[in-house]
């Protein structure tokens, strides 16, 4: 009776905790769907005066504000489905520095916004290494941004970097900033599923989601932080094949 007691006990226990997980997920999500749509009525109530007024600037400016908050709010969903399913990763050779060329190409109007300056050092010959497109695409996307986010406004500078490491035959990518930094008794938490440090600013999935991708990839995400001195995040993603693949069969 003892023993039946404490397992209805423990059940109890695991009940309230998850109870208190979904709750804390459900306000987390509230809070930043919140802001996106406050963000996009901001920005649609500046269209609508624009049209009353036939001011083309002033539409111009109240559709990028409704732009960036459609990305984010794209971003969100892709992030939500990519921690959410379980799947397999779709392997094909994929030239990561194409890869990763483009999703600077989208990070840029992030960067420019806040007045962060995005540079770049990738790698000319890289051999084609066997990835999921759609899932490294994400990771990049999600710590690139992060990245700019940290970067302190008009002054800030993310440095993004490809190289190959022909001995272990694996792709790198390094993402650092010159943010503040990640307090030490942040880092451990990190890459845990809605936990954020920037408040109501985010959902914590991002890096969640690079580091689920990655581990599927039987890659290693590592970061280095200084305070007050900015952020490295490395990403080593190995071929599965242990040689090169043919350029001609690439899809990037």
């Amino acid at each position: 009776g003892l023993a039946i007691e404490n397992a209805e006990l423990v059940n109890d226990r695991m009940r309230t905790e998850r109870l208190a997980a979904t709750g804390e997920t459900v306000a987390a999500l509230s809070h930043y769907i919140k802001n996106i749509l406050q963000g996009m009525m901001s920005g649609s109530d500046i269209v609508e005066m624009g049209l009353r007024n036939q001011a083309l600037p002033t539409i111009e400016q109240g559709w990028q504000i409704v732009h960036r908050n459609l990305d984010k709010i794209y971003s969100l969903t892709m992030n939500m489905l990519a921690f959410a399913k379980r799947r397999e990763p779709r392997m094909t050779p994929v030239q990561f520095t194409a890869l990763v060329t483009d999703v600077l190409r989208l990070a840029q109007r992030r960067a420019e916004d806040k007045g962060v300056l995005l540079m770049s050092e990738l790698a000319e010959e890289m051999p084609a290494i066997l990835m999921d497109e759609t899932g490294i695409h994400q990771v990049v996307l999600n710590i690139v941004n992060n990245a700019i986010d940290a970067a302190p406004k008009d002054s800030g500078i993310v440095k993004v970097r490809t190289t190959f490491d022909a001995g272990a035959h694996a792709a790198v990518l390094t993402v650092g900033d010159n943010g503040p930094g990640i307090p030490e008794h942040e880092r451990a938490r990190m890459f845990d599923a809605f936990y954020s440090t920037k408040g109501h600013g985010g959902t914590g999935l991002g890096l969640a989601v690079a580091k689920k991708i990655v581990d599927e990839h039987f890659g290693k995400i590592e970061v280095t932080s200084v305070e007050e001195a900015g952020t490295l995040i490395r990403v080593t993603l190995p071929s599965f094949t242990g040689k090169s693949v043919d350029s001609s069969e690439t899809r990037i």
